[in-house]
């Protein structure tokens, strides 16, 4: 008997890439027309739209007359939307990004009587075990992959349940244009059928196809079409259909899958993108942190009327995150545009955060200004911020000043009845001051301490009690005040004949030599000492009372195509990891004697193995920590992590790149991936496990708001109470999203 095959009519669509997004509106204009044309005349059953319902919104700018129409073809299932609002990549957005997309892309896609769901990730460059969290935190049970798997992973069979989703893999990928090219019906049949012969390894009957590729229309006349392709096949009998229909009709069998899927011996997974433009997933991580940790919570906790604001910012921060945004892969106008949404978001989320302390000060700040009390909204898993930082417009008493400015008192520019003059303008002080204890999450007034100075530093050391750093004959050395355990650290750079996708090393990693040092800051409550390196200096921050070391590189860069990473070695081979993934952990077994030059050229259709792994906050390895901000690739080497700070390259996808077999995308220039400009990178070095890497993001992050006056008289509040063995995410749909990291991590 022919086996059935269920095809489904598609486009994939990438809202910018190598055309900026103007360019694609124009081409998806002609592409939806003629999709609600052929479904209109009955030339074709069905047409999913790419699980987005971005490119719908985009359509409909240009086209709302045909708005009536496309709902109509959502309500008799000839057409479907959704179920996120943009497709985004699982390892380079948080948690809360994931439920803020889910959530926005149900609400529009039920707004049009879209009213089922596939979580349809057909292009992301490997799949998190968040994106299927997110999936069941939202109910969706059905998932549609393809890049990432190992066929032996899912017992090579391409239906399988992760967890309770039914989950399908495209075992050939999404892009199947054989039906649109100028040949026979002969040649595209037979086309079709080496195409299903090779998904019949992984599949009984029934099979799945998709027909349709990148920005590609839909195929015309297409029920006659395959009424003529059938008669060719002997084997198969195509039946033009949905997604829907074919998991009605298909069997998943469970499997104790919990892990990702992040292989790329089958599919490319384009791993470099970890690394590309890493100065924008710095600004991006800076900004979801701020939103899902300090703005909603307060908009949430103190009952105000600001979510329509907030739902703004996240659905444009969203749009940066449309695949390929984030990723930095595509020409520079895009990224351009990408820069202009992070500043749109980054205002709103300043203007927010404005207003509502401005307002609550107004409100709750009975005895005015005072120079000795502060109160501290601690949005934090935690009660040890004891050095927050605050901005006033006067100076407060046992404090640090760290930066002056010249600027407007933000309750003046908030105040509806008063109009800022010039006269006005003062200066705005940004200071350390040292508090007692709080509670999380809570609001209370702290009184100021006189400084407890814990500190030590010198133009060759800054310690605590609990760390230190020293540089000796040259060399950088951080010590474990409480084991004498040693790490120690460096720069190292590499030729990189790569592109946006691949990191393609030549050559041999070079350690940069330090030059000078420098004390910067010298207390009483922060200490800085800077380090020089050619073009590059680190700026290494310590208190009396934190546990790790924070690190703030500034790299001038003025080289192209090579890759800078901090290192951090260790005394023994790393062969196990713990990463933060978007929520929650993930644990990796390492080939730590693995390098990818010993394997270059690729030789077959496969993109070469690498040894770096995409993270979100955090790795932790043999129980010590490294936090970043933005920085999500680390990679190993024997006994060496190495956190990538920049990555220069010139081209979208170089033809000539030996870490991958044939192109993955155009070779179009991209001089500003390069990077010839000063950016910025925060992380630190903590000793402990990835317990004590959760309990230090908080302070890490700085999730705290500290506002000038004495609220003691008025009231305290305790918004909440998290417990001590978990890490608060986010607040979405009207509750806590909590990881509770306390049970086994396996």
């Amino acid at each position: 008997m022919k086996k059935k095959v269920y095809a489904y009519l598609h486009t994939h669509w990438d809202r910018e890439w190598y055309r900026n997004k103007e360019d694609f509106n124009l081409r998806l204009l002609k592409v939806f027309d003629d999709v609600l044309y052929e479904l209109k005349n009955n030339n074709a059953p069905y047409f999913y739209f790419d699980g987005q319902v971005v490119a719908l919104l985009d359509y409909l700018k240009y086209r709302s007359e045909n708005k009536n129409l496309i709902k109509k073809f959502i309500k008799e299932k000839k057409l479907s939307i959704g179920p996120y609002f943009a497709s985004i990549d699982s390892f380079y957005a948080g948690y809360p990004i994931l439920l803020k997309n889910l959530d926005l892309g149900l609400k529009i896609s039920s707004e049009f009587y879209q009213d089922d769901f596939i979580g349809y990730m057909c292009d992301i460059f490997g799949i998190s075990k968040s994106a299927f969290c997110a999936l069941k935190d939202k109910k969706i049970n059905k998932a549609i992959i393809w890049r990432g798997v190992n066929p032996e992973f899912i017992n090579n069979n391409c239906n399988f349940k992760y967890g309770n989703i039914k989950t399908h893999w495209l075992v050939q990928g999404y892009f199947n244009d054989f039906l649109h090219a100028k040949n026979s019906l002969s040649q595209k049949a037979s086309n079709i059928k080496n195409t299903l012969d090779k998904i019949s390894k992984y599949a009984k009957s029934p099979l799945l196809l998709p027909i349709g590729g990148d920005h590609l229309g839909i195929l015309k006349n297409a029920n006659s079409l395959i009424c003529e392709i059938n008669k060719y096949l002997d084997d198969y009998e195509i039946i033009l259909s949905s997604p829907f229909e074919y998991f009605k009709k298909s069997e998943f069998k469970n499997t104790p899958l919990t892990e990702e899927f992040l292989d790329n011996s089958h599919t490319y997974i384009l791993q470099g993108c970890a690394s590309s433009r890493i100065y924008q997933k710095v600004k991006n991580n800076y900004l979801e942190n701020k939103i899902s940790r300090i703005i909603e919570p307060l908009n949430y906790y103190l009952k105000l009327n600001y979510q329509k604001n907030i739902d703004f910012a996240y659905a444009t921060l969203l749009k940066c995150h449309a695949h390929d945004g984030i990723y930095g892969c595509s020409l520079d106008s895009v990224h351009r545009a990408i820069d202009a949404r992070f500043e749109k978001v980054e205002n709103i989320l300043n203007s927010l955060e404005d207003n509502i302390t401005s307002d609550f000060k107004n409100k709750h700040n009975i005895k005015g200004k005072t120079k000795d009390k502060i109160g501290l909204f601690n949005l934090g898993n935690i009660e040890n911020y004891n050095i927050v930082k605050i901005k006033t417009p006067y100076k407060i008493k046992n404090a640090q000043i760290i930066k002056k400015e010249k600027n407007f008192p933000k309750e003046l520019l908030n105040d509806i009845y008063t109009i800022p003059v010039t006269e006005q303008i003062t200066t705005i002080y940004t200071s350390l001051v040292e508090i007692d204890n709080s509670k999380n999450f809570s609001f209370s007034t702290k009184t100021v301490n006189k400084a407890k100075i814990k500190t030590k530093i010198t133009d060759k050391s800054i310690e605590n009690d609990y760390i230190a750093l020293f540089i000796k004959n040259n060399k950088i050395q951080i010590l474990n005040k409480k084991t004498n355990e040693k790490i120690h650290f460096k720069l190292t750079d590499i030729k990189d004949k790569g592109d946006s996708y691949n990191f393609a090393p030549f050559g041999e990693y070079k350690t940069l030599e330090l030059k000078k040092t420098k004390i910067i800051e010298k207390g009483p409550l922060r200490f800085c000492l800077r380090l020089y390196f050619k073009d590059i200096y680190i700026d290494i921050y310590l208190d009396g009372y934190s546990k790790f070391l924070k690190f703030n590189s500034t790299i001038n860069n003025k080289t192209k195509n090579h890759k800078l990473q901090a290192v951090f070695e260790i005394g023994e081979n790393i062969d196990k990891t713990i990463s933060q993934d978007a929520f929650g952990i993930i644990k990796r077994n390492i080939d730590y004697s693995y390098k990818m030059q010993d394997f270059m050229p690729a030789i077959k259709p496969v993109e070469i193995k690498t040894n770096s792994y995409p993270m979100k906050n955090f790795v932790n390895f043999k129980n010590n920590s490294i936090l970043t901000n933005g920085l999500c690739e680390y990679e190993i080497y024997k006994n060496e992590l190495r956190i990538c700070l920049l990555r220069a390259f010139g081209t979208i996808s170089n033809p000539k790149n030996k870490a991958r077999f044939v192109p993955a995308g155009p070779n179009l220039e991209t001089i500003e991936s390069q990077c010839l400009k000063k950016t910025t990178q925060e992380f630190a070095f903590l000793f402990g496990d990835y317990k004590e890497a959760f309990n230090n993001l908080d302070i890490f992050f700085e999730n705290y708001v500290a506002i000038d006056g004495d609220f003691s008289e008025n009231f305290e509040i305790q918004f909440d109470k998290i417990k001590k063995n978990s890490y608060f995410y986010c607040i979405n749909d009207n509750k806590k999203v909590i990881f509770d990291y306390s049970d086994d991590i396996n």
